[in-house]
């Protein structure tokens, strides 16, 4: 069932915040003399763009191409970075990065006392003012280390133009009195109604990342030097080999399953999310091919109703 965000959740985001500990993720610390020197030659980032104050988005990848997970990457403290990513691929992740690391001076594990917090909505930095906890810049990824506690505070709008991720290990404590906090099922709905595509949910191994909008969010770089499952992914986008892509939609009535198909004469995509907002308009995202998107082609769901197209999704 396509569930319909609150009435409170609509008001935090647009006058306030709202706050929720994202227990679908995990933190993993790497560490070594070499650690960022093996990065590079694993994800599909180039290591270079991020800084003690910057973090990246990125994926890493099998030789052929296909994804394995995706995550965030931050500096931490004590030439030590931090991975955040969907708790159910930390482990893989772990096991993957291992497997290659020889000859590399390497640490690598999932700390389970670091938590994350997400915290969305106009006046998201008003937690961290009221939690004494350092403010970033306003680009996305931007990220402040306090340096007296182990939290760290990045830019991530996964919900809303305005939002941050927490990382700390006193996590529960800070949100726990908090009027604003909310569940984790009301910024996954947020997050739909956004356009936030996520890994495990939208979309898996099975689609390339390039047909995943990993150019438009920033989690590709075509200039750095080669990592696993670049060949397939340079080739992808040299010699237009991108078909399809994310976007954001506007559906007529909510739909009976997810996913559920989305045709032309013929079934030429998916709606893989869906939610209603406190309107009672549905938004969902789809999977569908660019030049169907661009020749506008009439849309359909499965219960025959008119599918709008919006925007690609993006950052």
């Amino acid at each position: 069932m396509i569930k319909k965000q609150s009435t409170k959740t609509s008001q935090l985001l647009q006058q306030g915040y709202l706050c929720c500990l994202r227990d679908a993720y995990a933190v993993i610390k790497i560490s070594g003399a070499t650690a960022l020197e093996y990065l590079q030659g694993q994800i599909t980032r180039d290591i270079q763009h991020m800084t003690a104050h910057q973090g990246l988005y990125t994926v890493i990848l099998t030789p052929q191409g296909k994804i394995i997970c995706d995550f965030h990457l931050i500096s931490g403290h004590l030439q030590e970075w931090l991975i955040l990513v969907n708790k159910d691929y930390a482990v893989p992740l772990v096991g993957r990065l291992r497997q290659y690391a020889l000859g590399h001076a390497l640490r690598i594990g999932i700390v389970d006392s670091l938590k994350i917090i997400s915290v969305q909505g106009q006046r998201c930095d008003d937690f961290l003012q009221e939690n004494n906890l350092p403010v970033p810049a306003k680009p996305p990824l931007s990220t402040k280390i306090s340096t007296d506690i182990e939290s760290y505070a990045i830019r991530m709008p996964e919900t809303s133009e305005h939002g941050l991720w927490v990382v700390s290990d006193d996590a529960e404590a800070l949100i726990q009195t908090n009027s604003a906090q909310v569940d984790e099922a009301e910024v996954q709905m947020a997050r739909v109604l956004k356009g936030m595509p996520t890994f495990g949910i939208d979309w898996n191994e099975k689609v390339f990342p390039l047909n995943a909008n990993l150019i438009e969010f920033e989690g590709v770089s075509f200039e750095k030097g080669c990592y696993v499952g670049q060949e397939v992914t340079s080739r992808m986008h040299w010699r237009g080999g991108i078909k399809k892509r994310f976007y954001r939609v506007q559906l007529a009535s909510a739909p009976q399953e997810i996913p559920g198909p989305i045709s032309t004469t013929v079934k030429i995509g998916s709606i893989t999310s869906a939610a209603i907002n406190v309107d009672d308009k549905v938004f969902g995202i789809a999977h569908l091919p660019i030049e169907s998107v661009e020749s506008g082609l009439q849309l359909i769901d499965a219960q025959n109703h008119p599918v709008q197209v919006l925007e690609a999704c993006h950052v």
